[in-house]
Protein backbone atom coordinates (compact mmCIF):
# COMPACT_ATOMS: atom_id res chain seq x y z
CA UNK A 1 0.00 0.00 0.00
CA UNK A 2 2.82 2.43 1.20
CA UNK A 3 4.72 1.73 -2.02
CA UNK A 4 1.29 2.33 -4.38
CA UNK A 5 1.31 5.81 -2.09
CA UNK A 6 4.88 6.56 -2.76
CA UNK A 7 4.75 6.10 -6.64
CA UNK A 8 1.19 7.99 -6.96
CA UNK A 9 3.41 11.11 -5.58
CA UNK A 10 6.40 10.43 -7.91
CA UNK A 11 4.16 10.55 -10.84
CA UNK A 12 2.72 13.54 -9.24
CA UNK A 13 5.96 15.33 -8.64
CA UNK A 14 7.18 14.73 -12.69
CA UNK A 15 3.50 15.48 -13.63
CA UNK A 16 3.76 18.98 -11.94
CA UNK A 17 6.24 20.11 -14.87
CA UNK A 18 5.21 17.87 -17.16
CA UNK A 19 1.29 18.58 -16.88
CA UNK A 20 2.25 22.50 -16.21
CA UNK A 21 3.75 22.37 -19.70
CA UNK A 22 1.49 20.12 -20.08
CA UNK A 23 -12.43 32.25 -8.89
CA UNK A 24 -14.59 32.17 -7.94
CA UNK A 25 -14.86 34.20 -4.59
CA UNK A 26 -17.67 34.58 -2.30
CA UNK A 27 -16.22 36.61 0.66
CA UNK A 28 -17.04 39.40 2.51
CA UNK A 29 -14.75 41.97 4.12
CA UNK A 30 -12.93 45.28 3.67
CA UNK A 31 -10.10 46.05 0.75
CA UNK A 32 -8.04 46.90 3.79
CA UNK A 33 -5.35 44.99 5.59
CA UNK A 34 -6.80 46.66 8.79
CA UNK A 35 -10.41 45.92 8.34
CA UNK A 36 -11.79 42.67 9.80
CA UNK A 37 -9.12 42.39 12.52
CA UNK A 38 -11.50 40.25 14.60
CA UNK A 39 -11.10 37.17 11.52
CA UNK A 40 -14.65 36.23 10.27
CA UNK A 41 -15.28 33.47 8.65
CA UNK A 42 -14.85 33.79 4.83
CA UNK A 43 -16.13 31.16 2.49
CA UNK A 44 -14.03 30.67 -0.94
CA UNK A 45 -15.57 28.47 -3.87
CA UNK A 46 -13.39 26.41 -5.75
CA UNK A 47 -12.77 23.51 -8.21
CA UNK A 48 -13.97 20.98 -5.29
CA UNK A 49 -16.62 22.93 -3.84
CA UNK A 50 -16.14 25.27 -1.30
CA UNK A 51 -14.16 26.30 2.34
CA UNK A 52 -15.16 28.08 5.12
CA UNK A 53 -12.03 29.61 7.03
CA UNK A 54 -13.44 30.52 10.29
CA UNK A 55 -11.09 33.00 11.20
CA UNK A 56 -7.43 34.30 9.87
CA UNK A 57 -4.87 31.50 10.14
CA UNK A 58 -1.90 31.73 11.77
CA UNK A 59 -0.09 27.71 10.39
CA UNK A 60 -0.41 27.00 7.24
CA UNK A 61 0.75 24.17 5.48
CA UNK A 62 1.12 24.57 1.74
CA UNK A 63 1.68 21.60 -0.76
CA UNK A 64 2.99 22.64 -4.43
CA UNK A 65 5.06 25.33 -5.74
CA UNK A 66 2.16 27.93 -6.84
CA UNK A 67 0.29 27.79 -3.66
CA UNK A 68 3.98 27.96 -1.76
CA UNK A 69 5.15 31.33 -3.76
CA UNK A 70 2.06 32.68 -3.02
CA UNK A 71 2.44 31.91 0.72
CA UNK A 72 5.84 33.49 0.79
CA UNK A 73 5.06 36.69 -1.15
CA UNK A 74 2.30 37.76 1.21
CA UNK A 75 4.99 37.83 3.58
CA UNK A 76 3.91 34.53 5.74
CA UNK A 77 6.62 31.11 6.20
CA UNK A 78 4.57 27.89 6.15
CA UNK A 79 4.85 25.37 8.97
CA UNK A 80 5.43 23.15 6.56
CA UNK A 81 5.29 22.61 2.90
CA UNK A 82 6.19 20.29 -0.39
CA UNK A 83 8.04 21.77 -2.74
CA UNK A 84 7.59 19.72 -6.47
CA UNK A 85 9.76 22.51 -8.10
CA UNK A 86 12.67 21.94 -5.54
CA UNK A 87 12.14 18.44 -5.67
CA UNK A 88 12.53 17.89 -9.20
CA UNK A 89 15.28 19.57 -10.05
CA UNK A 90 16.91 18.62 -6.70
CA UNK A 91 18.00 21.91 -5.25
CA UNK A 92 15.96 25.25 -4.20
CA UNK A 93 14.19 27.33 -6.73
CA UNK A 94 16.63 30.80 -6.79
CA UNK A 95 13.38 33.09 -6.07
CA UNK A 96 12.51 31.18 -3.20
CA UNK A 97 13.35 33.43 0.22
CA UNK A 98 15.89 32.10 3.02
CA UNK A 99 12.44 32.90 5.38
CA UNK A 100 11.48 29.18 3.68
CA UNK A 101 13.99 27.93 6.37
CA UNK A 102 11.44 28.38 9.16
CA UNK A 103 8.83 26.00 7.40
CA UNK A 104 9.26 21.74 7.29
CA UNK A 105 9.87 20.07 3.65
CA UNK A 106 7.57 17.35 3.74
CA UNK A 107 8.48 13.51 2.38
CA UNK A 108 6.79 13.10 -0.69
CA UNK A 109 7.26 9.93 -0.04
CA UNK A 110 5.57 9.24 3.01
CA UNK A 111 1.77 9.59 4.24
CA UNK A 112 0.86 13.31 3.33
CA UNK A 113 -2.02 13.55 5.13
CA UNK A 114 -0.70 12.24 8.31
CA UNK A 115 2.17 14.42 8.07
CA UNK A 116 0.30 17.27 7.19
CA UNK A 117 -1.85 16.35 10.61
CA UNK A 118 1.70 16.34 12.67
CA UNK A 119 1.53 20.03 11.99
CA UNK A 120 -2.15 20.36 13.31
CA UNK A 121 -2.25 23.63 10.83
CA UNK A 122 -5.47 25.82 10.18
CA UNK A 123 -5.24 26.16 6.91
CA UNK A 124 -4.34 23.78 4.01
CA UNK A 125 -3.38 24.91 0.20
CA UNK A 126 -3.07 22.29 -2.16
CA UNK A 127 -1.77 22.74 -5.96
CA UNK A 128 -4.52 21.11 -8.68
CA UNK A 129 -1.93 18.35 -9.28
CA UNK A 130 -1.59 16.92 -5.65
CA UNK A 131 -5.31 17.70 -4.96
CA UNK A 132 -7.01 15.12 -6.42
CA UNK A 133 -10.61 14.16 -5.20
CA UNK A 134 -9.42 11.50 -2.68
CA UNK A 135 -6.31 13.96 -1.15
CA UNK A 136 -8.69 16.82 -1.07
CA UNK A 137 -10.92 14.59 1.18
CA UNK A 138 -8.49 13.45 3.59
CA UNK A 139 -6.88 16.96 3.84
CA UNK A 140 -10.02 18.53 4.02
CA UNK A 141 -10.83 16.35 7.21
CA UNK A 142 -7.16 17.88 8.88
CA UNK A 143 -8.51 21.33 8.34
CA UNK A 144 -9.69 23.73 6.17
CA UNK A 145 -8.25 23.02 2.54
CA UNK A 146 -8.16 25.27 -0.43
CA UNK A 147 -7.09 23.42 -3.89
CA UNK A 148 -7.52 24.21 -7.09
CA UNK A 149 -9.57 27.78 -7.46
CA UNK A 150 -11.10 26.55 -11.06
CA UNK A 151 -10.60 23.28 -13.11
CA UNK A 152 -7.38 25.63 -15.25
CA UNK A 153 -4.49 22.94 -15.36
CA UNK A 154 -2.57 25.70 -14.42
CA UNK A 155 -3.64 28.11 -11.45
CA UNK A 156 -3.68 31.90 -12.83
CA UNK A 157 -1.44 32.86 -9.96
CA UNK A 158 -2.90 36.60 -9.28
CA UNK A 159 -6.13 34.26 -8.07
CA UNK A 160 -4.49 32.77 -6.08
CA UNK A 161 -2.88 35.37 -4.32
CA UNK A 162 -5.99 37.60 -4.33
CA UNK A 163 -7.79 34.70 -3.01
CA UNK A 164 -5.13 34.19 0.12
CA UNK A 165 -5.29 38.01 0.61
CA UNK A 166 -8.66 37.79 1.47
CA UNK A 167 -8.08 34.32 3.48
CA UNK A 168 -5.27 36.35 5.59
CA UNK A 169 -7.29 39.62 5.25
CA UNK A 170 -4.13 40.74 3.84
CA UNK A 171 -5.56 42.47 0.64
CA UNK A 172 -3.62 45.33 0.14
CA UNK A 173 -0.47 43.41 0.44
CA UNK A 174 -2.20 41.25 -1.93
CA UNK A 175 -2.95 44.05 -4.67
CA UNK A 176 0.61 45.08 -4.26
CA UNK A 177 1.98 41.70 -5.06
CA UNK A 178 0.24 41.66 -8.20
CA UNK A 179 0.78 45.38 -9.57
CA UNK A 180 4.65 44.71 -9.07
CA UNK A 181 4.77 41.80 -10.81
CA UNK A 182 2.07 43.62 -14.02
CA UNK A 183 4.58 46.43 -13.71
CA UNK A 184 7.72 44.08 -15.06
CA UNK A 185 5.77 42.82 -17.26
CA UNK A 186 4.42 45.88 -18.58
CA UNK A 187 8.48 47.09 -18.35
CA UNK A 188 8.84 44.47 -21.28
CA UNK A 189 6.21 45.46 -23.03
CA UNK A 190 7.62 49.10 -23.36
CA UNK A 191 11.07 47.73 -23.81
CA UNK A 192 9.70 45.74 -26.95
CA UNK A 193 6.61 46.63 -28.72
CA UNK A 194 7.70 44.67 -31.91
CA UNK A 195 6.54 41.75 -29.36
CA UNK A 196 3.05 42.47 -30.37
CA UNK A 197 1.96 40.20 -32.79
CA UNK A 198 4.83 37.74 -32.79
CA UNK A 199 4.24 34.06 -31.86
CA UNK A 200 5.96 31.81 -29.14
CA UNK A 201 6.00 28.15 -28.26
CA UNK A 202 6.79 27.13 -24.86
CA UNK A 203 8.44 23.14 -24.48
CA UNK A 204 9.77 20.87 -22.47
CA UNK A 205 12.19 18.40 -23.62
CA UNK A 206 11.05 15.52 -21.43
CA UNK A 207 13.16 12.41 -22.67
CA UNK A 208 15.00 11.95 -26.23
CA UNK A 209 11.67 11.00 -27.56
CA UNK A 210 9.06 13.02 -26.40
CA UNK A 211 8.77 16.82 -26.25
CA UNK A 212 6.09 18.68 -24.18
CA UNK A 213 4.32 21.60 -25.89
CA UNK A 214 1.73 24.45 -24.73
CA UNK A 215 -0.93 24.79 -27.70
CA UNK A 216 -3.58 26.44 -25.54
CA UNK A 217 -3.33 30.78 -25.91
CA UNK A 218 -5.49 30.48 -22.52
CA UNK A 219 -3.44 28.35 -20.20
CA UNK A 220 -1.78 29.74 -17.37
CA UNK A 221 1.50 29.32 -18.68
CA UNK A 222 0.87 31.29 -21.62
CA UNK A 223 -0.34 34.04 -19.75
CA UNK A 224 2.71 35.99 -19.38
CA UNK A 225 3.05 36.05 -23.31
CA UNK A 226 -0.46 37.23 -24.15
CA UNK A 227 -0.06 39.61 -22.02
CA UNK A 228 2.40 41.05 -24.05
CA UNK A 229 0.62 40.66 -27.51
CA UNK A 230 1.93 37.52 -28.36
CA UNK A 231 0.07 34.25 -29.50
CA UNK A 232 1.04 30.49 -30.08
CA UNK A 233 1.59 29.81 -33.26
CA UNK A 234 -1.80 28.42 -35.58
CA UNK A 235 0.37 25.40 -36.40
CA UNK A 236 0.82 24.15 -32.37
CA UNK A 237 -3.12 25.48 -31.63
CA UNK A 238 -4.69 23.29 -34.37
CA UNK A 239 -2.89 19.77 -33.17
CA UNK A 240 -5.03 17.66 -31.29
CA UNK A 241 -3.99 17.83 -27.79
CA UNK A 242 -4.88 17.32 -23.88
CA UNK A 243 -5.88 19.96 -21.88
CA UNK A 244 -4.23 22.46 -23.48
CA UNK A 245 -0.93 20.18 -24.20
CA UNK A 246 0.59 17.64 -26.52
CA UNK A 247 3.47 15.87 -26.88
CA UNK A 248 5.57 15.64 -30.01
CA UNK A 249 8.09 13.05 -31.56
CA UNK A 250 11.14 14.79 -32.15
CA UNK A 251 11.27 14.47 -35.83
CA UNK A 252 8.00 17.00 -35.81
CA UNK A 253 10.57 19.82 -34.54
CA UNK A 254 9.52 22.10 -37.81
CA UNK A 255 5.80 22.70 -35.56
CA UNK A 256 8.24 24.96 -33.32
CA UNK A 257 8.09 27.76 -35.60
CA UNK A 258 7.60 31.26 -33.98
CA UNK A 259 9.62 33.96 -33.25
CA UNK A 260 10.16 33.23 -29.26
CA UNK A 261 11.04 29.48 -28.56
CA UNK A 262 11.30 28.42 -24.67
CA UNK A 263 13.05 25.87 -25.21
CA UNK A 264 13.15 24.19 -21.69
CA UNK A 265 14.71 20.61 -20.78
CA UNK A 266 15.44 17.92 -18.63
CA UNK A 267 18.54 17.29 -17.03
CA UNK A 268 21.36 17.31 -19.47
CA UNK A 269 19.41 17.40 -22.59
CA UNK A 270 20.22 20.97 -23.67
CA UNK A 271 22.60 19.20 -26.18
CA UNK A 272 20.22 16.68 -27.58
CA UNK A 273 17.59 19.47 -28.27
CA UNK A 274 19.62 21.64 -30.22
CA UNK A 275 20.44 17.89 -32.21
CA UNK A 276 16.73 17.59 -32.79
CA UNK A 277 16.86 16.99 -36.25
CA UNK A 278 15.20 21.09 -37.87
CA UNK A 279 16.14 22.70 -34.62
CA UNK A 280 18.57 24.94 -37.04
CA UNK A 281 16.15 25.61 -39.69
CA UNK A 282 13.93 27.25 -36.99
CA UNK A 283 12.63 30.83 -37.33
CA UNK A 284 13.82 31.40 -33.16
CA UNK A 285 17.26 30.11 -33.70
CA UNK A 286 18.10 32.09 -37.10
CA UNK A 287 16.62 34.95 -35.24
CA UNK A 288 18.83 34.68 -32.26
CA UNK A 289 15.64 34.58 -29.61
CA UNK A 290 15.89 30.78 -28.19
CA UNK A 291 15.83 30.71 -25.00
CA UNK A 292 17.49 27.71 -23.17
CA UNK A 293 15.48 26.82 -19.62
CA UNK A 294 16.31 24.60 -17.09
CA UNK A 295 13.80 22.44 -15.20
CA UNK A 296 13.48 25.21 -12.56
CA UNK A 297 13.83 28.06 -15.00
CA UNK A 298 10.77 26.59 -17.01
CA UNK A 299 8.60 25.53 -14.22
CA UNK A 300 8.72 29.09 -13.36
CA UNK A 301 7.24 29.43 -16.65
CA UNK A 302 4.60 26.63 -16.23
CA UNK A 303 3.84 27.16 -13.50
CA UNK A 304 4.19 30.55 -12.56
CA UNK A 305 3.94 32.46 -8.95
CA UNK A 306 4.76 35.85 -8.20
CA UNK A 307 7.85 34.86 -7.21
CA UNK A 308 8.97 33.04 -10.18
CA UNK A 309 7.98 35.69 -12.65
CA UNK A 310 10.28 38.18 -12.00
CA UNK A 311 13.21 35.95 -11.59
CA UNK A 312 12.33 34.23 -15.30
CA UNK A 313 11.63 38.00 -16.91
CA UNK A 314 15.31 38.57 -16.33
CA UNK A 315 16.74 35.73 -17.78
CA UNK A 316 14.19 35.66 -21.09
CA UNK A 317 15.24 39.59 -21.55
CA UNK A 318 17.79 39.15 -24.54
CA UNK A 319 15.23 36.41 -25.77
CA UNK A 320 12.57 39.22 -26.13
CA UNK A 321 14.68 41.40 -27.26
CA UNK A 322 15.78 39.31 -30.27
CA UNK A 323 12.11 37.99 -30.86
CA UNK A 324 10.81 41.75 -30.89
CA UNK A 325 12.72 42.15 -34.34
Amino acid sequence: MESDRTSRWARATVLAVAAALTLGLAACGSSSDDADSGGEPITITHARGSTTVPGIPKKIVTLGNQWLDTTLALGVTPVGYVDNVATLSKSTPPWEPKTLDGGKALNQTGNIAEQVAALEPDLILADPFIADQKTYDELSKVAPTLPALSKDVVAPWQDQVTTLGKVLHKQDAAAKVIADVDQKIEAIGHANPGLKGKTFATTWLASATQLMVVTDSGDGSARLFTELGMGIPKQLTDLPASQGRVALSPERVDKLTADLLLAGYSPGMDEKYRQLPGYGDLLAVRKGSVAFLTTQEISAINAPTPLSLPYILDKLAPAFAAAAK
